[in-house]
């Protein structure tokens, strides 16, 4: 239809409707006064009414307050419309209907251009009952506007939680932050589920299902930094400050339930006549000692060491739990579950509850206890002559600490010989490619006021004694599982990626660089060689108040030796492993994250500080250092025009250092750069 000049058209932009007075055709569009006073072109395929009259009586601005009396009487009449009653009296007759049609039954008066318009814009911004498409009118289905009207529903109920939500955020970042647990514009429902929803976000961050949402408040409240919903929780006192999102994120059970407290109580309380009824032999003639730092609690291992004729005979003896355990009891899934021990800087969550692992079961002087006793017996030089596994009973003689054996060793006396004995156990196991790695350990503990203290800790005579011992009974319990064909767990590692050192080598940052190439361990019920150890199968049953493997390969070793048959099939074991496997992948996330943590939180007050460190890689345009006094490594940009050479030693500075948004950075020293 071809339309005149002076002809009263509207159309929508920017979601407002907008009369406009037609001046002339230019191609294909037409070129419109509005009642704004501003001319455009525009397509007719956007008019959404064109009224039969014309319009071109008066001046220009007369045109453009005739317009704006126009579009005022249409918004009046446009809010007469009662859209869901027209919507019910016609839904079922048809469903195109011309807007004449419809203004005739929606008005009571004679029906006009602008009633036809008016209509238009009800059905328009209404959204629900009606759509307009094409100058015409349909009626949607009663199916259709059920949804349409539920969705507003939950549109609105989102908006109205939205806005209280806001108004709590604001009142608790305000200076008057406790009016916020009482404000009457949300409720107690509302307060907990946005609680709920930032605490989702904390933990999972875009991969939360509030994610969008919880941006929305907090934009709207004009809160964006990226730690906000973390000080909110804190705010709100939901989180302590240094609250560890890693227990959280990774659903970490920090207490044990109750159906698993009440069997370790019981198993607590087992008379000690019981131990002597089970066919173990009687070692507590035998002189044992646990040796261990003077705050451990769990004690699951103890060293026996005693000349013989033929050389020497060296005990392992492992407090034994693994038949009082029993599969498929709350106890037994619940330390499956949790894999092991994790030790972190601020805390220790236990595998088993402490009435077990801290007090019935730990290995404490002068206690009876019942034992898994590896005895081994070498010759002078340290080769091995037999080995044997027995079910024991045993008394710890004393409770030695690294430092009391330290200084035994260092005076020549009894724990001197067995030292050597492991040094040369070890030189047998790098002499078959064991690779050691003398790397000094990193310690980080938290004060009682949050202070972070870090440390580098270079394991003394003693403790390398005790682990060199401890490899060996583990080293013995794999062959006993193999060459008796019982089904196992085995740890094993392929060789590394590339062998830069040998195994005797002790300068630190060669060993450093090695570590980087050395390839990730493996679990499976097939024992294969260890490449780092230099055996060629090995397992770990030396911690079974600690470690879950420990606790599943003595409960083999327990009920083959006890009762004639290992506790569990290889189906079992099987169906065990990804369970385990979880666990332990899941408490190593929990532990690098928490160190992570207090590391970049220790750097915080470093940053005034100049650091030293080493080159350990040289890329193109990146290095790859060290730090000295923590053997943290990062990466840092070569600056243009400056040799650098590896090892070389260099200063540095913290940059920037974020432990919420876990990041670390530094940077080079003013002076380097000169």
């Amino acid at each position: 239809m071809e339309l005149k000049g002076g002809q009263l058209v509207e159309f929508v932009e920017n979601q407002k409707f907008v009369p406009a007075v037609i001046l002339d055709k230019k191609s294909n569009r037409y070129h419109c006064l509005t009642l704004n006073g501003k001319e455009i072109n525009i397509s007719p395929n956007r008019f959404i009414h064109i009224s039969p009259e014309l319009l071109n009586k008066g001046n220009r601005h007369q045109i453009i307050q005739d317009l704006k009396e126009i579009h005022e009487k249409r918004n009046r009449l446009s809010e007469k419309v009662n859209i869901p009653e027209l919507w019910e009296l016609t839904f079922e007759e048809q469903e195109l209907w011309e807007p004449k049609e419809l203004a005739e039954l929606a008005f009571s008066e004679k029906v006009t251009p602008d009633h036809e318009a008016a209509l238009i814009r009800a059905v328009i911004n209404d959204h629900t009952y009606f759509k307009y498409r094409d100058g015409k009118i349909l009626a949607l289905s009663k199916l259709v506007v059920e949804k349409l009207l539920e969705q507003r529903k939950k549109e609105a109920e989102r908006l109205r939680k939205l806005i209280a939500g806001g108004k709590w955020l604001e009142g608790l970042w305000s200076e008057n932050s406790a009016s916020a647990a009482t404000s009457p514009d949300i409720s107690e429902e509302e307060k907990n589920y946005w609680i709920n929803a930032i605490k989702d976000v904390c933990l999972k961050g875009d991969e939360s299902q509030f994610y969008q949402e919880v941006n929305i408040l907090f934009r709207q409240t004009g809160l964006s930094g990226k730690i906000s919903p973390f000080e909110t929780m804190v705010r709100a006192g939901i989180w302590q400050k240094d609250e560890n999102l890693e227990i959280l994120r990774h659903e970490i059970e920090t207490e044990f339930s109750e159906e698993v407290l009440e069997q370790a109580r019981k198993l607590s309380k087992e008379p000690i006549e019981e131990i002597y009824n089970e066919g173990r032999e009687d070692l507590t003639d035998l002189d044992v000692f646990t040796i261990d730092s003077t705050e451990s609690r769990d004690l699951d291992d103890a060293i026996s060491f005693e000349k013989i004729p033929t050389g020497y005979e060296i005990g392992v003896h492992i407090t034994d739990i693994g038949l009082k355990i029993q599969p498929g009891t709350p106890l037994f899934e619940d330390a499956i579950s949790r894999a092991t021990t994790i030790y972190l800087p601020e805390q220790q969550i236990p595998m088993l509850p402490e009435v077990l692992s801290h007090e019935a079961w730990s290995l404490h002087q002068d206690e009876i206890r019942r034992a898994l006793s590896f005895m081994v017996t070498v010759d002078n030089s340290g080769h091995i002559q037999a080995t044997q596994i027995i079910p024991s009973i045993i008394k710890v003689k004393k409770r030695l600490s690294y430092q009391d054996v330290d200084t035994a060793i260092e005076l020549n006396e009894k724990w001197h010989e067995l030292y050597k004995l492991c040094k040369a156990l070890q030189a047998r196991r790098i002499q078959k490619g064991a690779l050691p790695l003398p790397i000094p350990e990193l310690n980080i503990s938290v004060d009682e006021n949050g202070q972070v203290h870090v440390s580098l800790v270079t394991p003394g005579p003693a403790r390398f004694m005790v682990a060199e011992t401890m490899i060996l009974a583990n080293w013995v319990a794999a062959n006993f599982l193999e060459k008796n064909k019982i089904p196992g767990l085995f740890r094993s590692q392929p060789p590394p990626r590339d062998n830069i050192i040998s195994g005797d080598e002790t300068a630190l940052l060669p060993n450093i660089r090695q570590r980087r190439l050395i390839s990730r361990g493996v679990l499976s019920t097939v024992a294969e060689p260890h490449a780092g150890l230099g055996l060629s199968l090995y397992t770990t049953v030396t911690s079974p108040l600690r470690r879950a493997l420990d606790l599943i390969v003595q409960q083999q070793l327990s009920g083959f030796l006890l009762k004639g048959k290992p506790l569990h099939t290889l189906e079992d074991l099987e169906r065990i492993l990804p369970v385990l496997k979880q666990g332990l992948a899941t408490a190593a996330q929990v532990n690098q994250g928490t160190i992570r943590y207090w590391l970049i939180k220790y750097f915080q007050s470093k940053k005034q500080d100049v650091l030293k460190a080493w080159v350990i890689e040289i890329g193109q345009r990146r290095l790859t250092a060290v730090l000295q006094d923590t053997l943290t490594t990062f990466e840092l940009p070569i600056p243009q025009g400056v040799e650098i050479r590896q090892d070389q030693e260099i200063e540095v500075k913290v940059r920037e250092a974020k432990p919420r948004e876990n990041i670390l950075k530094f940077t080079w020293a003013d002076h380097q750069l000169t």
